[in-house]
């Protein structure tokens, strides 16, 4: 999973909500045609960039996937579905085998509801059961589980759902790593990896504001209103320079990246215990 991490951040880097593909038959008539491609890191990805090995398991903080019929309207339980994930793969992180087979369990059967789990996904929960006690099977089966549902949306162009599943999948992963015991979250380092994640919460209101319709966006973009003030409103220390001079006369420049202010990230902390607490039923 870290591998995988290493390469969907580049791909948020690179690709920025934007299309790179052209056609080679439209190439010919001298047309260019624009693919629109996204890429939003996956819950796991997010967590494992965030907490960095330095949270410890709280299972207290998992929502109760016995409640996933509490989820009565598509966008709560596309919302919840991505909640879900983000369940799964702390427990996967974990080693808490168990309980992710029960949020597969559980988001195999929303899948498939919500016709968003492909045939090819069929037969993970078979593999799944034989490898519980095989932590790097069950790290590869939700990775190749989670792909294969986004890729399949992307592929069908469904970026509606992906964004709704993928604002989900963020919040819960935020919310993970920032209350779970042990979490570095006076520590600047900590700080600065949660504050990081503004970039995907901008790539998921563009593709929101493009793909949801108004009852959606008002749903969504309304209730992460005050999440995303809380990343636009936060104050960063300066960054400090320095110049020194060598023996040789010449100047040395160095500097001091930006920290985020001890009280920021307390504004970032509630508004995600607000906006998870909305979401969660």
């Amino acid at each position: 999973m870290r591998e995988i991490l290493k390469v969907c951040l580049l791909a948020v880097i690179i690709f920025a909500g934007l299309a790179v593909a052209t056609n080679a038959a439209a190439q010919q008539s001298g047309q260019t045609e624009v693919i629109e491609y996204y890429a939003i890191p996956s819950p796991d990805e997010i967590l494992s960039y965030i907490h960095n090995n330095e949270i410890s398991y709280t299972p207290s903080l998992l929502t109760n996937p016995d409640n996933s019929s509490h989820y009565q309207t598509s966008t709560d339980q596309m919302l919840a579905f991505g909640i879900y994930l983000a369940d799964m793969a702390y427990a996967v992180s974990f080693e808490q085998s168990g309980t992710a087979l029960r949020f597969f369990e559980v988001t195999e059967s929303m899948g498939k509801s919500m016709n968003i789990f492909p045939p090819e996904i069929l037969n993970i929960g078979e593999r799944l059961l034989r490898s519980l006690d095989n932590l790097d099977s069950i790290n590869a089966l939700y990775d190749e589980m989670y792909l294969v549902v986004i890729s399949s949306l992307h592929d069908a162009g469904r970026f509606g759902e992906y964004a709704t599943i993928s604002a989900g999948g963020v919040v819960e992963a935020l919310y993970l790593a920032l209350n779970s015991r042990d979490s570095k979250i006076k520590e600047d380092a900590f700080r600065m990896r949660v504050w990081e994640q503004k970039m995907i919460l901008e790539q998921l209101e563009t593709m929101s504001n493009k793909y949801l319709n108004e009852s959606q966006k008002k749903k969504i973009l309304g209730d992460m209103k005050d999440l995303y003030a809380a990343f636009d409103e936060i104050p960063t220390q300066d960054a400090t320079t320095s110049a020194d001079k060598r023996n040789d006369g010449a100047v040395v420049l160095g500097s001091t990246k930006p920290t985020l202010k001890p009280a920021s990230i307390d504004i970032i902390h509630k508004a995600v215990n607000d906006l998870r607490a909305k979401w969660v039923k």
